[in-house]
């Protein structure tokens, strides 16, 4: 099991989830926090997966009856043990799933979201949160990097790149939402954010230390083909007639693309 962990995670995954109980990641969840307790109301299902490496829920206000946590290893708290890469679940069964962070300490973040696509089901929505690279914290990271501790050597993966990855797998972008725009500092007497008046009502710079892409995956569209027995047949060589009184053509079965009597009617 570890070697397939360091497969997946740069660094060690008791460190990160760690990190998330100390002062600084306290205050990263809380943050993160107060703004799913506003995203989540407004989406609704039968199943909702959280992936995260720490644990908090971050699903406490979300109208869902099924909540599920998914971790690495076996902490307080979650539902089941499972590689972020192997989900132990059918295709097109989770109405919302929520990867915390776990995309920033990936080595193989593209081939994660190919599995999270293969779970949502069409219609359904991934919500990605991350490390951002432009912002006070992307710029402290090059001068921490030396150090190989959490969050610093996580990948800080750009937004935008994370956008163009999820559109190639068929999601569209509903928004993206950012936050903690100081320094990586303890604050001692900080208080939680207030989102309670909406989203849209407080500033939302792409320079926060976190994002909060929140895309939706597109269901497959069919092009619809013309029946042959629908195709209008050329007579060039026919004079018209007049027509007849009282001639009823029969019906045309959609179903088997037949024709049935009219019974008289």
């Amino acid at each position: 099991m570890k070697q397939k962990m360091n497969a997946v995670l740069t660094g060690q995954a008791r460190e990160i989830s760690a990190w998330f109980q100390g002062s600084i990641g306290k205050q990263v969840i809380q943050t993160e926090t107060a703004i799913m307790d506003e995203l989540l109301e407004e989406m609704f299902g039968y199943h909702m997966l959280q992936l995260s490496i720490q644990q908090a829920d971050l699903y406490t206000r979300s109208p869902i009856q099924h909540c599920m946590k998914s971790s690495l290893f076996e902490v307080a708290g979650s539902d089941l043990t499972a590689y972020p890469d192997a989900l132990p679940f059918e295709s097109d069964c989770i109405d919302v799933l929520i990867s915390h962070h776990v995309l920033d300490f990936s080595n193989r973040p593209q081939e994660l979201l190919r599995e999270f696509s293969r779970v949502v089901l069409p219609g359904g929505r991934l919500i990605l949160l991350g490390f951002n690279p432009y912002s006070l914290w992307g710029v402290t990271r090059p001068l921490m990097s030396w150090c190989h501790r959490v969050p610093w050597n996580s990948h800080f993966l750009a937004p935008e790149r994370l956008m163009d990855w999820l559109n190639d797998l068929n999601f569209r972008i509903d928004r993206t939402i950012y936050s903690e725009y100081g320094l990586p500092l303890i604050g001692r007497h900080r208080r939680r954010p207030d989102y309670s008046l909406g989203l849209s009502r407080r500033y939302n710079f792409p320079f926060g230390a976190v994002s909060i892409i929140v895309a939706r995956k597109q269901m497959e569209t069919m092009t619809p083909l013309k029946p042959k027995w629908f195709q209008r047949r050329e007579f060039s060589n026919l004079s018209l007639v007049k027509p007849v009184a009282r001639v009823h053509p029969g019906r045309i079965d959609l179903k088997q693309g037949t024709a049935m009597p009219d019974n008289g009617l």
